[in-house]
């Protein structure tokens, strides 16, 4: 099960209008037709969460309750003295992922983010954590500044004047135990030393 939470705008602090599907592969469907969409710019698109909150309560870390089954990482600044794929691929590995630009994305600097299924929803107290652990994990491609847990990511579409591209990878979900439990077991190894 996939869950989130919809925004109308970069304004809207609401946290009523919910994400619920029955897969991650449903997801990816939904947001392949969002990026075919044209928009004149972000402005125009409304944002997506993993975060579900407490009842009755507005976007704010403070009233996030868990992460639901998925998360995202923005990227700005990629490698460009090789392939996208490529460059996405060696930071990634095999994990299944969709990666889709953003309105910023132009052919000199491709910015995009990179969303990814996971093993189980995280908790409040797990996901900062949870973050750095996957950032690490990932080469530490992600904008650090995109790590709050009621972070919103605007949603795919078809951008005018963007560079603007879609594709998946059809890999293992992230692992939310192994990956958190490596990176700790990583922080006590370094403190023996």
């Amino acid at each position: 099960m996939i869950v989130g939470t919809l925004f109308e705008s970069i304004f809207d602090n609401k946290t009523h209008k919910g994400i619920e599907l029955p897969s991650f592969e449903h997801f990816e469907e939904v947001l392949y037709k969002l990026s075919k969409k044209t928009r004149k710019d972000k402005k125009d698109a409304e944002l997506m969460s993993p975060a579900i909150y407490t009842a009755n309560t507005t976007r704010a870390n403070d009233n996030v309750e868990y992460w639901g089954g998925w998360c995202a990482v923005d990227v700005d600044d990629a490698d460009l003295t090789v392939d996208l794929k490529k460059y996405i691929r060696s930071k990634v590995g095999n994990h299944y992922y969709v990666c889709y630009s953003t309105a910023s994305s132009t052919k000199e600097q491709p910015k995009f983010r990179l969303v990814f299924p996971l093993t189980r929803p995280v908790k409040k107290d797990e996901i900062k954590h949870f973050w750095f652990a996957l950032n690490k994990e990932l080469g530490m491609i992600g904008d650090i500044q995109t790590k709050d847990l009621s972070r919103m990511y605007y949603i795919p579409a078809d951008y005018t004047d963007a560079n603007n591209f879609f594709f998946v990878n059809n890999g293992t979900p992230i692992d939310v135990d192994a990956l958190t439990l490596d990176d700790a077991k990583q922080m006590l190894d370094n403190k023996k030393e």
